[in-house]
């Protein structure tokens, strides 16, 4: 008997987001709206095609039956009823003739057929001035991504992901991640992508491996494949071989073993060497990780981002969000929780506020515009946040403001919800920290205007990095250009600081740039004694900060000010790093 020839290893090289290996079998996730080929099929086969898309359908309506149990087990049955609209969609009979008749009639693949046929209605129904009938397009367009999925076989093999898996796709929205099992997901492998892009973010968060820029991945690799992530080196690596994997699991000890000294003090304060106090907190945004912020010595959470919860289920009422946030409030008493109002819009879209597509959605309807857009939604959100802060420190923060006014009109939609809840005889605390966060440029140049109506402010660096230097941090064409230690940004960095200062309120950074501790002498310098991280870094920037000395910190920034280069500015802060926590590189 011949034995099959050992699968051949085939290595991708991209550009690594957040540390840590993984070995596992992967899931593809390719764009949902991949028009299939209008490919001709051979007579007599149409019963064949017609018995595929009944086997896809079956599947399907196991999928969202499954869901609609999970939904009513922990919403309520309201909340499961959308899923009966799916599965009536499911079983139209008047869409099954008409597929069949256009698989015989014009002799194509069932799978062009079907989309051809659900994309006519949905642009019949995306056109109706009736606002519940319109809202049915997302209905119809659920389903049939979830449809033309099984067609291509993506999730026949796994359906719900009985098994971990390493998730493979071009790209991966806020909102791929929110609707992904991530109790299965071992890591992420992008074709596209940026160490500041949303799904790297996500993943460091969840202590997950990352690889972005893995061109051509989806095309080659299917769902079953085994491969091993490597999201230090940036690779991912198909078919790994004995002596591959042997390599790793030795490399693995050696970097757990380095690991633990720095673990050993992770829940000690962070002093610098002469005793200048620096507060590390956490980012986060799923309830299911305030365990690994517990364990990770994080001294609060700087930074929680509460539109992650609204995609998992943007129709949550009142009480349900209440419940939520007081989890987490509850969850690190008497710690501090900063809670960002919602940030949606840009990438992070919930498609039943956007209806309409914008040509520029970055410099759109997003962030604090939304909200007050939206003031129904805005106003539930502050309820339920003023209900959990009964429960422990609660700081509030408001997102992509451009100037003090938005801050005002936040602050009285805030103060009205309080006026309201007390009203009906439920308590409100006292007193709740006011946040801003500083993430465009004109927010930066009038920071002392917004300082005097806040406790405190927030840096937002991905989106000022963005925004000051005209760089969209998605871009790969431009991702050279998005310069941390760009002058411009640095300047803003300062100014902003000076003006929290001179306010006497609290100054801090919850943007990945807090993260790089290439810059942590920098930032320090700068005057910022708020750094807040995904949990992963924790326990590396506190050892960092413990070595670290204000004033020889202080001197380089003086000296960075003057620099028109970012790359020397860079060399200059990492210089310095180098002095004090070498070990923190090796």
């Amino acid at each position: 008997m011949i034995s099959p020839a050992p699968l051949q290893e085939k290595t991708w090289t991209g550009t690594a987001v957040s540390d840590g290996v993984a070995h596992a079998v992967v899931h593809v996730l390719k764009d949902h709206f991949d028009e299939p080929d209008e490919d001709s099929i051979e007579p007599g086969t149409e019963a064949q095609q017609m018995e595929r898309l009944h086997a896809a359908l079956a599947v399907t309506s196991k999928e969202i039956e499954e869901l609609q149990r999970v939904m009513a087990g922990e919403h309520g049955s309201a909340e499961s009823e959308i899923f009966e609209t799916h599965l009536l969609i499911l079983q139209d009979s008047t869409i099954l003739k008409q597929t069949e008749k256009i698989v015989r009639e014009q002799q194509v693949c069932v799978d062009w057929a079907y989309y051809k046929l659900m994309c006519k209605h949905m642009d019949a129904l995306r056109g109706l001035s009736d606002t519940y009938l319109r809202e049915r397009f997302l209905d119809v367009k659920d389903v049939t991504q979830r449809v033309m999925r099984h067609l291509r076989g993506e999730l026949l093999d796994h359906p719900m992901f009985d098994e971990p898996v390493i998730v493979v796709a071009h790209d991966l929205t806020p909102s791929d991640t929110v609707q992904l099992d991530r109790s299965k997901v071992l890591g992420f492998a992008l074709e596209t992508g940026s160490a500041v892009s949303h799904a790297a973010i996500i993943a460091r968060s969840l202590a997950l491996p990352a690889v972005v820029r893995l061109h051509g991945i989806c095309d080659d690799l299917h769902s079953g494949d085994t491969v091993l992530l490597d999201g230090e080196g940036g690779l991912l690596i198909q078919n790994p071989n004995a002596e591959t994997l042997a390599r790793y699991r030795l490399r693995e000890e050696q970097a757990e073993r380095r690991e633990d000294v720095f673990q050993v003090e992770r829940h000690k304060p962070s002093l610098t060497r002469c005793g200048t106090a620096i507060c590390v907190g956490a980012n986060a945004e799923f309830i299911e990780e305030m365990k690994i912020v517990e364990d990770s010595g994080a001294e609060e959470v700087g930074l929680f981002r509460t539109e992650f919860l609204h995609l998992e289920n943007p129709d949550a009422t009142e009480d349900q969000l209440a419940a939520a946030y007081s989890k987490v409030v509850k969850s690190q008493a008497p710690k501090r929780v900063v809670f960002r109002t919602l940030d949606l819009g840009g990438d992070k879209v919930d498609e039943r506020l956007a209806v309409e597509p914008e040509p520029n959605p970055f410099l759109g309807w997003r962030g604090i515009r939304l909200s007050l857009g939206r003031q129904d939604l805005f106003k539930r959100q502050l309820r339920a946040l003023l209900r959990a802060a009964v429960h422990g420190r609660v700081g509030i923060m408001f997102p992509m403001v451009s100037g003090v006014q938005e801050v005002l009109e936040a602050k009285a939609v805030l103060n009205d919800c309080a006026d309201e809840l007390t009203a009906e005889g439920v308590d409100v605390p006292d007193e709740i920290e006011i946040g801003a966060m500083i993430e465009i440029p004109s927010a930066a140049l009038s920071a002392d205007l917004i300082a005097a109506e806040v406790d405190f402010l927030s840096l937002g660096t991905n989106d000022l990095i963005q925004y000051t230097i005209a760089v969209d941090r998605l871009n790969d064409r431009v991702a050279k250009l998005y310069q941390p230690t760009h002058p411009a940004v640095l300047r803003l960095i300062a100014m902003s600081v000076k003006a929290a200062r001179t306010a006497g309120i609290r100054v801090g950074m919850c943007g990945e740039m807090a993260s790089d501790l290439t810059l942590t002498p920098l930032m320090i310098g700068l005057g910022l004694n708020e750094l807040s991280v995904a949990t992963t870094q924790i326990a590396r920037l506190k050892h960092a900060v413990r070595r670290l000395n204000v004033q020889e910190c202080e001197a380089l920034a003086n000296a960075v000010l003057t620099c028109t280069s970012p790359a020397e500015i860079r060399s200059l802060s990492r210089a310095v790093a180098d002095r004090n926590y070498p070990e923190l590189f090796e």
